[in-house]
């Protein structure tokens, strides 16, 4: 799972701010308990002084063995009393601990196995509020998406009704977000305006963020706006580095309204450039676009054309636009 480095590094720095405030919570619970229960702060220097005195034992004792036994022995026995006055004095047992919100890592953001899973987590609900700004992924799900904005009346065309490829696009798109990670593909919803293909976008950027995947979701203008950022160093330059990052690198991209760009060479450029390199390594991506299918290679290139028509599975999207309907049923 490729988290943005920048968003992991933001998190592992709050985390050690935590894990200073902790530190200094207990520091000061200590510092004005020992003054007040005076043996604590005896307790607590003979316990610090346990590693020196170790070593002394390695270096001078004729039977390490059972001097480093009597060793452990008394501090089990400092810390049991340790405990007992706590617990007399009406304090919980484990008052003077440094507290930390995660067992696992202690506050550190890494375990033997790599990062904690408290990060991905962190990560996950950061990644979900950047989309929030972009997305309506709090009210835009699964379970909020209604077929009975499309008409039953079959196509005149395929003889397919819009609701029938409707409720087949969303157990497409319900599916590819249930079983991401496990296999690859790339999705390419295609129709006009209107009919449903940024939200069902939006309720796969929420799930596979949910399942703590890295979700990078922008418009087609965005993204090649910071390509240009970046070649010609113009704007942010850094910003637009690690923007192009995450597009190139994210578990799942989503670019949403392709083709609504100003056509030309740099753009044309720039999605090849953008598409190689995911289908390369293998990174589902998903486009959004009221082109046809035969409509992409004359917009942009035979090769991008055949990369997509070749690599995405497409999910057509016909009726009526679902927001004049609301519209009018608000009237």
């Amino acid at each position: 799972m490729a988290y943005d480095r920048a968003l992991i590094s933001r998190i592992l720095r709050q985390m050690e701010q935590q894990r200073q405030q902790h530190e200094a919570e207990a520091e000061e619970r200590r510092y004005r308990l020992t003054h007040t229960i005076p043996r604590l702060g005896e307790i607590d220097r003979e316990l610090r002084a346990t590693s020196a005195k170790a070593m002394r034992i390695a270096f001078e004792s004729n039977n390490t063995d059972s001097a480093i036994a009597a060793l452990r022995d008394r501090n089990l026995a400092l810390q049991d009393e340790k405990r007992h006055i706590l617990l007399e004095n009406g304090y919980p047992a484990d008052y003077l601990a440094v507290a930390c919100d995660c067992p696992a890592c202690r506050d550190t953001g890494y375990v033997e196995s790599g990062l904690c899973d408290c990060v991905r987590r962190r990560a996950a609900a950061e990644q979900k509020k950047d989309l929030s700004s972009l997305l309506p992924v709090d009210r835009e799900t699964f379970d909020t998406f209604r077929l009975d904005y499309y008409s039953t009346q079959p196509d005149s065309r395929s003889g397919i009704s819009p609701r029938e490829m409707a409720k087949f696009n969303y157990q497409k798109c319900s599916s590819f977000a249930e079983t991401f990670g496990a296999s690859y593909e790339n999705l390419l919803l295609y129709g006009a305006a209107g009919l449903g293909k940024t939200f069902l976008s939006s309720c796969i950027a929420r799930r596979v963020t949910e399942r703590g995947f890295s979700v990078t979701y922008d418009t087609a203008i965005s993204i090649f706006d910071q390509y240009n950022n970046a070649k010609f160093k113009s704007g942010d330059f850094s910003a637009a580095s690690q923007a192009l990052a995450r597009f190139r690198n994210a578990d799942l991209l989503i670019v949403d309204d392709l083709g609504t760009e100003l056509p030309g060479a740099f753009h044309t450029s720039c999605l090849y450039d953008l598409l190689s390199r995911r289908l390369m390594a293998r990174l589902p991506t998903i486009l959004s676009t009221n082109l046809l299918p035969g409509e992409l290679e004359g917009r942009y290139s035979a090769a991008i054309a055949s990369r997509i028509l070749g690599e995405f599975t497409q999910l057509r999207f016909i009726g009526d636009d679902i927001r004049k309907i609301r519209k009018k049923q608000r009237f």
